[in-house]
């Protein structure tokens, strides 16, 4: 049942009540009391009101340093790049900043009372939810990576850091977006895979090569003497076209050789 209020007569005999402590308190404050008493009461009264105004003054500024520090911790939570996620042993969301509501593209309020493993890619929520009962089990930081789904939007790869409270019933979870780094190892693996399959296409001539002085036949590994031509072309991607040097025209072919022009100037000359 809901108490009574309390009625005028109840305010009577309440102050009826409290003019009779004080005066067991203070005797002094009896009708009887003399000019000094009136006096000293009256200091007394007055520096309590002093007292008063002392301690005001004094929560005053208690205050305005809690009201400073409260914004500043609300500039550092709220505004801050990372995600920063309060969870219970459910993965229930108990409190976010407003980083981690933008990192997953829904309204604080609407994630407020949610599972936050419902927002974890299918694939990866055993893992999620392994990640945190380590979390809540050990005193030490634990670290995951795990996608979130977006809605409308690609997933986001991010690595969560976690450590549980010191009551041991919540978690306080930091959530950051490493999607662009992820694309770029992927890139940076994709370009790897690039280069060692046109490295695999690549064939070079490397080490001590056994040569004929006499007829340059090159010994391969089998040990058969085959033409520089064809070990060259099955170990490079070198291809030949073949000419006559002017030292073996002269020494094949000396019909073939030139001879110098007549001198013009001598036959004038002459002439």
């Amino acid at each position: 049942m809901k108490p009574k209020p309390p009625t005028p007569a109840d305010f009577a005999a309440l102050r009826h009540r409290a003019e009779g402590r004080l005066r067991e308190r203070h005797p002094e404050t009896d009708p009887g009391r003399t000019e000094a008493d009136t006096q000293r009461l009256l200091h007394e009264l007055q520096v309590h009101q002093v007292e008063l105004e002392m301690q005001n003054e004094e929560l005053q500024r208690a205050q305005e340093e809690s009201d400073q520090l409260l914004m500043k911790f609300t500039d550092l939570y709220d505004f801050s790049p990372i995600g920063y996620f309060t969870l219970d042993r459910g993965e229930t969301i108990l409190g976010l900043n407003l980083a981690g509501a933008s990192l997953l593209g829904i309204e604080r309020t609407k994630l407020l009372n949610r599972r936050f493993g419902q927002l974890v890619a299918a694939g990866a929520r055993p893992a999620f939810t392994a990640f945190l009962k380590k979390a809540f089990v050990g005193e030490a930081k634990e670290v995951c990576e795990v996608p979130l789904e977006r809605a409308g939007e690609p997933p986001c790869h991010v690595c969560m850091e976690a450590v549980a409270s010191g009551s041991g019933q919540e978690c306080r979870v930091a959530v950051m977006d490493i999607t662009g780094l992820k694309q770029a190892q992927a890139e940076q693996e994709r370009l790897i895979a690039e280069l060692q399959a046109a490295l695999a296409q690549v064939k070079t001539l490397s080490g001590l090569l056994p040569i004929c002085a006499s007829c340059k036949k090159i010994r391969d590994d089998r040990g058969y003497w085959t033409q520089i031509e064809s070990y060259i072309r099955s170990h490079s991607d070198a291809q030949f076209t073949h000419g006559i040097c002017p030292e073996c025209i002269r020494k094949l072919y000396p019909c073939l050789e030139p001879r110098p022009l007549p001198d013009s100037n001598a036959q004038h000359v002459h002439g």
